[in-house]
């Protein structure tokens, strides 16, 4: 296809003169591995400027001040470098390594200053904020079912104390002089601040699930990348800015169709999977339901599951099975240690940090250091 740029004239009225207005037309969109080159000469070079803010800051705070904060660092290099490039309307170093420039999805011309400042906030911002929101909210959340005594909620639900009943929605407060007890309904700012405290005590359980969920978002986005070949990022998706080759003509150009097939492969496994936990958890839940509350001690009669969800269905037929596979588990296995000491290639004994980092047995540590 013919690359060329249309320079169309216009009339600019407070002057009279002519002024080129440039329109990027007849350029072919960019390839999957010329997009996919661009982001990652841009990774390179965005963590140049991330090492000049880290040494800097490290001169002007000390060592212990730049670790503490080398995540908001990072941030502030990723910032500088698409602000003073996408966000001035230039190309950026891996966009110029690879002939592309950025084109609004719309009308096909250079994006406007909106877009790109949308693309830079959700492209370095956004990340970060999200992961630090979600970590303090967890952190909370902990906090909270832990430690939290009864009393907090008495104030919106009186009747989880005692002599109030429980259907009763508000909160009690005395008449003065009578010592009479009336109910005060609750209002908008208490109902929010009881909704904010249970979102907390859920999020903890939740968050997992949802990292896993925005990781199949962010899957699903590369695999239509590789079919359709338009956002490598989500940023410039919801940004709606695209590449265009304004390079010299080339007679193949290759594709990565084949790897979006692969990538569908492998959602739906991954949706395949999540259905048969979720079936399996549901029948657990049925038959200990269909059994009674209280548990057998011996848990015959339950159904178990494994760590990938599969069913256990032959357990053995009494406790003696259980105590004898419990005495079998070496003493590393219970603690949760499964590494090996790259000493004696055995699972480490008295486990010895040194002071590089490395983790021997002690015995180890004792004979060869």
């Amino acid at each position: 296809m013919l690359q060329r740029e249309m320079e169309a004239p216009r009339e600019d009225g407070g002057r009279g003169g002519l002024v080129a207005q440039r329109s990027v037309v007849g350029f072919p969109l960019a390839a999957q591995p010329e997009i996919m080159r661009a982001a990652e000469k841009d990774d390179h070079y965005a963590s140049y400027v991330y090492d000049a803010c880290r040494d800097a800051f490290r001169h002007l705070f000390g060592t212990r001040v730049s670790i503490a904060f080398q995540n908001e660092t990072k941030l502030l290099g990723q910032m500088l470098y698409y602000v003073l490039t996408t966000g001035s309307g230039q190309q950026t170093l891996g966009e110029e390594y690879c002939d592309l420039t950025q084109v609004s999805s719309s009308s096909g011309l250079p994006p406007t200053p909106a877009r790109r400042v949308l693309f830079v906030v959700l492209h370095s911002a956004v990340p970060y904020l999200a992961e630090r929101i979600s970590s303090r909210a967890a952190a909370r959340g902990m906090l909270l079912a832990n430690s939290q005594p009864e009393e907090l909620y008495d104030n919106y639900h009186p009747g989880r104390g005692e002599g109030h009943s429980s259907g009763t929605s508000g909160s009690y407060s005395s008449l003065p002089g009578t010592g009479e007890s009336v109910i005060r309904p609750l209002g908008m700012r208490d109902k929010i601040r009881l909704l904010w405290l249970r979102a907390l005590e859920k999020w903890p359980s939740v968050l997992p699930f949802a990292r896993e969920v925005s990781q199949l978002v962010l899957r699903a986005n590369l695999m239509l990348f590789y079919f359709e070949g338009l956002y490598y990022h989500m940023s410039k998706r919801a940004a709606g800015i695209r590449y265009v080759f304004i390079g010299k003509p080339l007679h193949q150009r290759p594709r990565y169709q084949i790897l979006g097939v692969f990538l569908l492969i492998q959602l739906c496994i991954i949706g395949f999977e999540g259905l048969r936990r979720s079936s399996l958890s549901s029948i657990a839940n049925s038959v200990q339901t269909s059994l009674g509350s209280q548990p057998t001690p011996t848990g015959q009669g339950m159904p178990v599951l494994n760590e990938d969800g599969s069913l256990i269905s032959d357990l053995g037929a009494g406790k003696g099975d259980w105590t004898s596979h419990a005495a079998t588990v070496p003493e590393s296995q219970k603690s949760g240690n499964f590494s090996k000491c790259t000493l004696c290639l055995s699972p480490r004994q008295n486990p010895t940090a040194t002071p590089c980092g490395h983790v021997f047995c002690w015995a180890c540590v004792q004979t060869n250091v």
